[in-house]
């Protein structure tokens, strides 16, 4: 935004920190018999147009604290305006003021009352900006305007409503070479195009301009089945940001569900809601989300069946029939008959054909089988099973390494927090962002020690449709009251995209010189949305040469390819995937992030993981591989399970 500078007659004190220069200011309590009275001769220009520079030689005898300033006729010498130093170089140059009349450039000794000890007259003009018209506009259109004026710095055009003062502007651009644009209001009527002067807002020229309503269309199917995608048709201003949703009936304008950018083409291909129900297409503007057109889409149910044996042994591997509608990331399961719907063990997508191929829990007992939508995780069909004794599992159990050697550095802990515009969306009526900043507070609070290196990088809080990432808390020893702070400040905004590639890809910056064991948290609700490759930005920071484990959190995420999108990214960073549905499970995923993850290998096959110093896992009886997971993987070497024994093992390799 222009920063806002005015010129008046003040005190010295006002002055100097103001401007806050490595000098003091004159000061008046200084003694005037120490300062020289000889007169100074001022070279100075006899006119310059208001905001024009001005430049200044001289001539006589100075003193450090000696300054030149633009002052209004008839002050006293103890008032001054802009100022410069002369012992600091000649020639000086000062800013002429910003409204126009006559003015004395004077040179002020630094003694009491700062006496005058030379002066040369100078003539304020005023200048004029002019348009090019008439001036008109669709709404939320790009205006591109001609201008003349003088240009000088932090000068700037903008668009106001009639009758706004000179401090009170709209979207603005500065007045640089050429001509400028701006995004016209998306509200119909009357505005001005007016030029600002950079430091008093002072208008020097205004035009008017007539901004018109704009209209759009849709077309698409009135009905659909759940859960697929539909391409919509549409007309309209494909202004920045204008995006088609499908959104709840009778919502605000800036409520919307799944969308799809205008920009992105036409016709635009939008995700069809999981819920069976009466939706509608609508065409919002982006800058205040106004709805432009609308049309009803009734959302069909969607049917399914999912069948296999009525028993199968523990750990044995059967066949599953099943029929449904096999939108993206649809998926069958077993689960314990009484789970949660997003809950789920063994899995198989149905993209991969019917029938598929389900390995049974080693835990007997009573099971279903379910077909799974792949984003909400909604239950179309299920069928119960019964999943019989098979082999005896055993249990390994990895605990956790010795305590550190005095002086060895203990590295530092870094945050990628996701504030983009999804994490505007509610639970339970609090904000996903408000969950996940009271998480992230608790974490800096109880769980990290305090004085642990800590880093926090945000991204989406900043800009709307910009994949924008910004470090919030250089890293730096950890004050739990500082990132609280932090946090208080941060607010998601919709339709922020999510970079997660760009911020992860700045983590070697942020922690740069950090020779210990680095832990990153990524803290997320949806999937990259910049084009970068997240993957690839931890392969790049594993060869920086950190000793890294990068852990992903993933905070209300549904679709099933979406998670394991997350794991393959974790997995690439030495650490692990959490998942978080709701306020507690957040609070819990975040405290086992900072865990210590280890796989357990038959052979290249990863046949299970854990957390050091957590539950143990279930195995059937063989011979297995423990490897601790990070940058630098460490082979704990080989273990063999038996049936009903528990192996423990130290993190460290010690027995």
């Amino acid at each position: 935004m222009p920063q806002t500078r005015s010129f008046s007659v003040v005190r010295m004190g006002t002055i100097w920190g103001m401007w806050g220069l490595a000098w003091a200011a004159p000061s008046a309590a200084q003694s005037a018999a120490q300062v020289p009275m000889s007169p100074v001769e001022i070279e100075a220009p006899t006119q310059v147009v208001v905001g024009g520079m001005v430049e200044i030689r001289w001539q006589g005898e100075i003193t450090d604290r000696d300054f030149i300033s633009i002052d209004e006729v008839g002050a006293l010498e103890s008032k001054y305006g802009n100022y410069i130093y002369p012992g600091r170089g000649m020639p000086g140059k000062l800013r002429a003021p910003e409204l126009p009349g006559r003015y004395l450039v004077r040179y002020h000794s630094e003694g009491k009352g700062y006496p005058v000890r030379g002066s040369s007259p100078l003539e304020v003009l005023d200048a004029t900006a002019t348009f090019e018209g008439p001036l008109m506009a669709d709404s939320g259109a790009q205006l591109e305007i001609h201008w003349t004026g003088p240009a000088h710095e932090r000068d700037f055009i903008s668009i106001d409503p009639v009758g706004s003062g000179d401090t009170k502007y709209g979207k603005y651009a500065y007045a640089k070479k050429g001509p400028v644009t701006i995004r016209v209001p998306e509200e119909p009527g009357k505005y001005l195009v007016r030029y600002h002067l950079g430091s008093s807002y002072r208008v020097i020229g205004q035009s008017g301009l007539t901004v018109g309503g704009v209209t759009a269309s849709l077309k698409a199917p009135a009905q659909v089945q759940a859960g697929g995608k539909i391409s919509v048709r549409w007309q309209g201003p494909d202004g920045e940001a204008d995006y088609i949703s499908i959104d709840p009936p009778d919502s605000s304008d800036r409520e919307y569900l799944q969308y799809r950018y205008t920009h992105s083409g036409n016709p635009a291909v939008i995700q069809i809601p999981e819920e069976a129900g009466s939706y509608e297409i609508r065409y919002h503007q982006g800058q205040y989300r106004t709805v432009l057109a609308r049309i009803p889409l009734e959302v069909l149910a969607n049917d399914a069946t999912v069948a296999g044996p009525p028993s199968v042994a523990g750990g044995s591997e059967f066949a599953v029939e099943w029929t449904g509608p096999d939108n993206y990331g649809d998926y069958f399961t077993i689960v314990p008959a009484d789970a949660p719907a997003r809950e789920y063990l063994s899995y198989s997508y149905t993209k991969d054909g019917s029938p598929g191929t389900l390995e049974a829990p080693l835990e007997p007992g009573a099971y279903e089988l379910r077909y799974m939508t792949g984003r909400s995780r909604g239950i179309l069909a299920r069928t119960p099973i019964e999943v019989t004794p098979g082999k005896v599992p055993g249990e390994l159990r990895v605990l956790a390494a010795g305590k550190t050697a005095t002086g060895e550095d203990t590295g530092a802990v870094e945050v990628i927090l996701d504030a983009s515009g999804s994490m505007l969306k509610r639970l339970s009526g609090e904000r996903r962002i408000e969950i996940a900043k009271d998480a992230l507070e608790n974490l800096a609070s109880h769980v990290i020690p305090a004085g642990t290196r800590f880093a926090l990088r945000v991204f989406g809080h900043k800009e709307a449709d910009s994949c924008r990432t910004d470090l919030e808390i250089p890293v730096a020893p950890l004050n739990a009251g500082a990132v609280s702070a932090k946090l208080r400040t941060i607010q998601a905004k919709n339709l922020a995209k999510t970079p997660i590639a760009a911020s992860l890809g700045k983590v070697k910056q942020d922690l740069a010189g950090i020779s210990g064991p680095v832990t990153v948290v990524l803290l997320t609700d949806g999937e990259e949305t910049c084009g970068g490759d997240p993957g690839a930005a931890i392969e790049d920071l594993l060869r920086s040469g950190f000793d890294v484990r990068v852990n992903i959190v993933g905070f209300a995420i549904n679709e099933l390819e979406l998670k394991e999108q997350f794991e393959s990214w974790a997995r690439i960073g030495g650490g692990r995937y959490i998942e978080a549905f709701d306020k507690k499970e957040l609070q819990e995923a975040m405290q086992r992030s900072l865990d210590t993850p280890f796989e357990v290998l038959s052979g290249d096959k990863v046949v299970t993981t854990g957390v050091v110093g957590g539950a143990p896992v279930k195995l059937l009886p063989g011979k297995y591989r423990v490897r601790i997971l990070g940058s630098n993987p460490r082979d704990l070497g080989e273990v063999e399970i038996e049936a009903r024994a528990e192996i423990a093992l130290r993190a460290d390799g010690a027995s």
